[in-house]
């Protein structure tokens, strides 16, 4: 089962999906995660029960890429 879950309304979601496959991060693409009002305005990932975002999706990535170290 996926670890992360993306939002397809997420701020650049087509570019968060891209980034996520570049750098072979599993994911699953989910019609609504529940956090509508960070959704809408940063780039947002769910992880279990945790919400991680960031202004921009390489920062979101980089954030993603320090956690699985």
């Amino acid at each position: 089962m996926s670890k992360y879950k993306v939002c397809k309304h997420t701020c650049d979601c087509d570019k968060l999906v891209k980034a996520l496959k570049k750098n072979n991060i599993e994911f699953k693409t989910k019609d609504c995660i529940k956090n509508c009002s960070k959704c809408r305005s940063k780039v947002l990932i769910k992880k279990d029960d945790d919400y991680i975002s960031a202004k921009t999706t390489e920062k979101l990535i980089s954030k993603l890429l320090d956690t699985n170290k």
